[in-house]
């Protein structure tokens, strides 16, 4: 966790979107959006795939290991299977593992079975577990994340990623572990993205796992991360 969390709030750049969405073109060269983010970001979330193809080029980068996944073109996206293994992910040194699931939807009870053994595997080899946890179908109301977030603490995981809404902070003060913000869908500006970064630092969020809302910037990903990271510190 000290290796995450080396800033008081953390950045985490999100670049897991190739299996769920195929070839998203903003993310072709995953190699130069590393480079505009250069040292901005704490953290990046990939498929192994990924981390094996450009393990030369993520020295000094702290990688999260994304362990499940399923492309959009699934007759049920929120199924997402496990591809990843926590012991391999040791192998790459990675900072942290993350497993994505949804409550709500016929495939709770799978995931929560899933999540029974990655728990076990977090906690035999010491590494932080980053659980991202969602209402069924993406449901941004209020009372469903919260439920979500309850649920997320419960379970046990180290960090908390998922969506952030208005008047959250009595709940995240609550909870004695790091809450993280999920970006979502693309925003329409990057004054937009910055906005939302200022509630969510209001709200008590520690930290922002940034997807689209960052490398979808063509041009703009190397001062919208500063500017975000300004945030963050100054925040």
């Amino acid at each position: 966790m000290s290796r995450l969390f080396k800033r008081e709030k953390v950045l985490i750049l999100a670049m897991d979107h190739g299996i769920p969405l195929g070839n998203v073109k903003e993310i072709e060269d995953p190699e130069s959006i590393l480079k505009d983010v250069n040292h901005n970001v704490d953290a990046v979330i990939m498929n192994r795939g990924l981390i094996k193809s450009l393990e030369s080029s993520l020295s000094g980068v702290e990688v999260i290991y994304k362990l499940n996944g399923i492309s959009s073109l699934s007759p049920n996206p929120f199924e997402l299977v496990q591809f990843g293994d926590v012991e391999e992910a040791i192998s790459y040194d990675s900072v942290a593992v993350s497993f994505e699931m949804y409550i709500g939807g016929e495939q709770e009870a799978k995931q929560l079975k899933d999540l029974r053994t990655i728990l076990r595997d977090t906690e035999r080899f010491d590494i932080p577990l980053i659980l991202h946890i969602y209402p069924h179908g993406e449901n941004k109301d209020p009372e469903a994340v919260s439920h979500a977030i309850r649920m997320g603490w419960e379970l046990g995981p180290d960090v908390i990623k998922s969506f952030q809404y208005r008047g959250m902070r009595t709940q995240l003060e609550k909870i004695d572990i790091p809450f993280v913000a999920a970006g979502g869908p693309r925003f329409g500006s990057p004054e937009e993205v910055l906005e939302y970064v200022r509630n969510g630092l209001a709200e008590g969020v520690k930290g922002f796992a940034l997807g689209r809302n960052l490398w979808s910037w063509r041009g703009k990903v190397k001062e919208l991360s500063s500017s975000i990271r300004k945030q963050l510190d100054s925040g």
